[in-house]
């Protein structure tokens, strides 16, 4: 007895409140369970149990218990872990954990721009456990929310790093759905997945599925991404494995298809590239017309669906009635039944034969170990109920999931390093790379599939971070995701030292994740060898790569890149990359290119459609021109408009970074008789110039600004943040 209780003493410490249940096993690396302590008292069997299989996989495991009262006292407990030996590579949150609702730094989300001041603070704040996993981010407190008590509102300071770098990875175990039953659900989740983690679970099938709308539905998209997910996981291509690619569009019971296919005990991990919301996976489209019938009933559902909304949002249905009976001269006979119980009971299970909703979910025993939510929404931890949680703590086989607590881009690079996971490479460990706001890892981060590399990734991840020689080794490996691997690790150790070195890897690595990992190393340096290298890359034959190089050449504004979009515009097979392109041109100036467009298409083949090419093209450019020097700049320098109108006009700026709108921005920034507000809003805007040759104009204009004592205490701090962010550049390079 008296052994056990010296055993007991030594393994637990108690601070304050605060009970830590030290590693039982001492290895490289360690892990800390952050948990509260009515979670842990009524799951403690099962939290042991989970502790155990972690150290079983080599890495130290910490519990650490507390009646938690605000994110300051976790982050605190966590700093501390991770200054100890040996060093901390990630963190699990179970239960209830406070949660950070970050504001003042929607720039570090992928899509997310909500108006902090218009909008209730519950939705134009982002969930974000980054508070907790990247230690250089400065915040200051606002408050607790008064009726979720969980929630406590941050604002992003202005001498904040401006862009997300993670020291650690963390994850939620938060039960979704009925809440009387959250602890049953995580004690059968936690023994569940103990249990599994005894498995060697090799990746040999998977399931990518595309919804509708994704990219612009471009099927060179589409088709480009197994090229990527070959190089990644070539296992699956060969006899007996097998992964499937999914299109929307290839059948209209593809629902039941679907959730037929997640149950295949046999998935090893599924990605679902779609929109969604926080109780809906929104998947397929309504079934095309393939004959005349079909067309006019698809017309009539349009018009039920737009008749029921009006009266739902209690407007007029007699009006929207009569717009679309004059707008598409529609018979009065369309519209009959639009209220009628038969007709709405149909449409209704027509619309539940298109998404996935979480009684859908809870039906299902989902066959994957690992579920990649590339919709938004779908990972909003902070609510009773989501997706991602009932994947997760539902069912089936699933052990981790990732997903989004806001809107996410729906264009971005999703499957960055996923490859990773097929190098033995935990699961937390490839998500670290992820430096967004909203992306979070929902269920047991420190899962990986079996591997027989014989090189820990994990251990030369977190402790090899620095070491050059090592990275520099990596570079020579056969395997693409090593070597892409290798160069984000050269690239934080290296910085600028090693621009020209990218150039020739991209110019000669065969593979298109490495070329892609490559760019976005060059794209964060800026400087003038990724501005030339775009002029190889916008022709690369990856379809993403084109993509992105459109938007990087319209953002940073040179005239010389017109001529390489023009082409882009006229020849590219993808529409998406062909619209890239043409927003492109139009940032750069639509005044020039209007001129180089009627000299390039007068150069094309007489049996082309010139003059259709032409006005389509020309078309745009004046509409673009229009929109910016007879609507939005006139706007903002008036004095007259109301004041709402004129923020909204200055927003616009953070999505469509016109080049030609800058003069007119910095102008108005310096303007005495501007309002505080609209100054800081086009501070704000400014921001999202980093890529722009004019930044470092920006940049004299900010500081000569920032000289007036008298300044504005809001507006100053806008603009030291503005500063930073443009110094520091974009948080991830990749997104717009």
């Amino acid at each position: 007895m008296k052994l056990f209780l010296i055993i007991m003493l030594f393994a637990v410490t108690v601070l304050s409140q605060t009970e830590i249940v030290k590693p039982a096993k001492q290895f490289a690396t360690s892990f800390a369970i952050i948990i509260d302590r009515t979670t842990y008292e009524k799951c403690k069997e099962a939290v042991v149990n989970y502790k155990n299989s972690i150290e079983a996989d080599n890495l130290s495991c910490y519990i650490v218990i507390s009646d938690w009262k605000n994110p300051e006292e976790i982050k605190k407990e966590i700093t501390d872990l991770y200054n100890r030996k040996p060093k901390l590579e990630g963190i699990v949150l179970i239960g209830d954990i406070p949660i950070a609702m970050i504001r003042n730094g929607q720039h570090l989300t992928s899509a997310f721009k909500l108006e902090e001041d218009r909008y209730p603070w519950i939705r134009s704040s982002v969930p974000s456990d980054r508070y907790y996993d990247d230690f250089d981010l400065k915040f200051n407190y606002i408050k607790q929310d008064s009726i979720y008590k969980l929630y406590h509102y941050y604002s992003l300071r202005a001498d904040s790093p401006q862009r997300i770098e993670r020291e650690i990875y963390s994850a939620r175990i938060k039960a979704s759905g009925n809440q009387e039953q959250k602890y049953e659900k995580i004690t059968k989740y936690l023994m569940r997945v103990s249990e599994q983690k005894t498995k060697k679970e090799i990746i040999d099938n998977a399931l990518i599925f595309t919804g509708h709308g994704y990219h612009s539905e471009s099927l060179a998209a589409w088709g480009d991404e197994r090229i990527s997910i070959h190089e990644q996981f070539p296992q699956m291509f060969k006899q007996n494995n097998r992964v499937k690619f999914i299109n929307h569009g290839m059948d209209d019971n593809l629902k039941e298809i679907l959730m037929a296919e997640l149950e295949n005990k046999g998935l090893d991990y599924v990605l679902f590239h779609a929109h969604g919301d926080t109780d809906m996976q929104l998947l397929l489209s309504y079934p095309k017309a393939d004959n005349i019938t079909m067309n006019v009933e698809g017309i009539k559902l349009f018009l039920r669906s737009k008749l029921r909304t009006a009266q739902r949002r209690n407007q007029s249905v007699e009006d929207a009635k009569e717009y679309y009976k004059k707008a598409y001269d529609i018979p009065d006979s369309w519209f009959e039944g639009v209220f009628g119980d038969s007709l709405e009971t149909a449409d209704s299970l027509l619309n539940y034969k298109l998404d996935m909703y979480l009684d859908d979910i809870r039906k299902m025993k989902v066959g994957a170990e690992f579920v990649m939510f590339d919709q938004c929404f779908n990972g909003s931890f902070h609510l009773d109920e989501y997706i991602a949680g009932e994947y997760v703590f539902g069912a089936g086989e699933v052990i981790v999931g990732e997903g989004n607590s806001v809107n996410c881009l729906q264009d971005k690079w999703a499957n960055e390093l996923l490859g990773l996971l097929n190098l033995g490479v935990r699961v937390g460990n490839r998500h670290r790379f992820v430096n967004l706001l909203e992306s979070h890892l929902i269920g047991d981060p420190t899962y990986r599939f079996h591997s027989n590399i014989q090189d820990d990734l994990n251990e030369k991840i977190v402790l090899q971070r620095d070491n050059e020689t090592y990275w520099k080794s990596a570079l020579r490996n056969e395997n693409d995701e090593i070597r892409g691997l290798g160069i984000r690790m050269l690239h934080n150790i290296r910085g600028e030292k090693w621009s020209k070195e990218l150039k020739d890897i991209y110019m000669n690595d065969p593979s298109v994740n490495v070329r892609l990992q490559t760019l976005k190393c060059l794209a964060e340096l800026n400087d003038e060898t990724f501005r030339e290298v775009l002029k190889q890359s916008i022709k690369d034959p990856y379809e993403y790569i084109r993509r992105k190089s459109a938007d990087w050449m319209g953002e940073i504004g040179k005239v010389d890149y017109i001529q390489y979009l023009i082409e882009l515009i006229i020849f590219d097979e993808s529409p998406r990359v062909s619209f890239n392109g043409r927003n492109s041109i139009t940032y750069i100036s639509s005044t020039k290119a209007i001129k180089e467009v009627e000299g390039f298409v007068a150069n094309l083949p007489d049996f082309m459609e010139k003059g259709k090419i032409l006005s389509g093209i020309k078309g745009s450019l004046e509409r673009s021109n229009i929109w910016l020097f007879e609507e939005l700049i006139p706007h903002i320098e008036s004095d007259t408009i109301k004041e709402r109108t004129k923020l909204g006009e200055i927003r616009t700026f953070r999505n469509y970074k016109f080049n030609e709108g800058i003069k007119s921005l910095l102008k108005e920034l310096k303007n005495p008789k501007q309002s505080i507000e609209a100054r800081i809003y086009i501070a704000e805007a400014l921001g999202w110039y980093s890529f722009n040759i004019q930044k470092n104009e920006i940049l004299r204009e900010i500081e000569e600004i920032l000289t007036d004592k008298n300044l504005d205490s809001k507006f100053r701090d806008e603009l030291v943040r503005t500063k930073n962010r443009l110094v520091e550049g974009h948080n991830d390079v990749m997104l717009p």
